[in-house]
């Protein structure tokens, strides 16, 4: 689990450090303070050899990546043009990422370079961990990927029963989730049974239904050590915002995930606090983005503190 995370120079943060991070981590702020950055500094510092794939997981695509987007990891004005990634625990770097616009730059002769990322190159420690990194992201809907993923959590033991429970607590009108097969792998649907006279294809159920299958199948078809989903509220009423959290937090403890989430909504972050207000212990943090003197800030509010922000009714968003 990540404890502790600091990013220096990467992209617009001058430099964050993130302490006492939990199992669930929800990310709040503004927008343009960096909520989807650190997504990306997250998956980088969890397994670097994802980005490449970077560019179109949380953001539209629109040109050359290696003139629309690679550049602009490290920060603009960087001394050295350097930007670094560290995972730490106990106040210890366990694992640390530098990403350079040359080999010129001083490296430290241990380490090794890792990836190219147009004008960039990645370097690591030889004694390297990663950690398998998963992404739930409003840029990334296919209906093939959702029929894998969840096929996958059904051959796992238990794994069908564990979705269909999770969907219970979440939404009582979905009896089943089901795969259909179809004359070859392109053709099979996911249905859901809600009651009536024939079982619906998940698109049509809405779009809620459909981002909280992909974060199940995410969080049971695959081996996944850190989940990260953005704008976990997308498509889903407040009314069931309770529900979800305490379904998430239940499957993310038995699994043994982290979980990073980013959202822009209030009654989402009110609703994680009371669900986590009912376990113990207090596994939840919230991560508060904003700008402060020409550059983003952050800093991690524990439960004491996403109280008294609750109750003075200061926006965390």
């Amino acid at each position: 689990m990540i404890e502790e995370l600091v990013l220096e120079n990467f992209r617009g943060f001058r430099k964050l450090d993130l302490q006492d991070l939990k199992p669930v981590n929800l990310i709040v702020g503004h927008n343009n303070t960096g909520k989807t950055s650190l997504l990306e500094g997250i998956l980088l510092s969890c397994q670097p050899t994802q980005g490449n794939n970077l560019p179109s997981m949380f953001r539209a695509t629109h040109g050359p990546d290696e003139l629309r987007y690679f550049p602009w990891l490290i920060r603009d004005g960087a001394q050295n043009d350097t930007a670094t990634l560290k995972k730490c625990a106990d106040g210890v770097v366990k694992d640390k990422l530098i990403i350079t616009k040359s080999r010129r730059h001083s490296i430290d002769e241990h380490d090794l370079p890792l990836v190219t990322l147009g004008p960039l190159t990645l370097s690591y420690g030889p004694k390297r961990k990663d950690l398998i990194c998963r992404v739930v992201s409003i840029q990334n809907h296919n209906s093939q990927s959702l029929v894998s993923l969840i096929g996958k959590a059904y051959r796992k033991r238990d794994g069908e029963e564990n979705f269909q429970n999770f969907f219970k607590i979440i939404d009582s009108r979905i009896k089943r989730v089901r795969l259909v097969p179809g004359e070859d792998q392109e053709s099979i649907q996911v249905v859901v049974d809600i009651g009536l006279s024939e079982m619906l294809p998940l698109a049509q159920v809405g779009e809620g239904v459909y981002h909280l299958a992909t974060i199940l199948g995410n969080l049971i078809g695959e081996k996944t050590d850190v989940l990260l989903i953005d704008e976990i509220e997308n498509g889903l009423h407040h009314s069931v915002h309770r529900q979800i959290w305490a379904g998430l937090a239940k499957v993310a403890k038995e699994l043994n995930v982290q979980i990073f989430a980013t959202t822009h909504s209030g009654e989402c972050l009110q609703a994680a606090h009371w669900a986590f207000l009912e376990r113990k212990p207090y596994d939840f943090r919230v991560i508060q983005l904003f700008r402060s003197e020409g550059a983003v800030q952050g800093r991690v509010l524990d439960q004491e503190h996403i109280e008294a922000a609750i109750e003075a009714d200061i926006e965390l968003r």
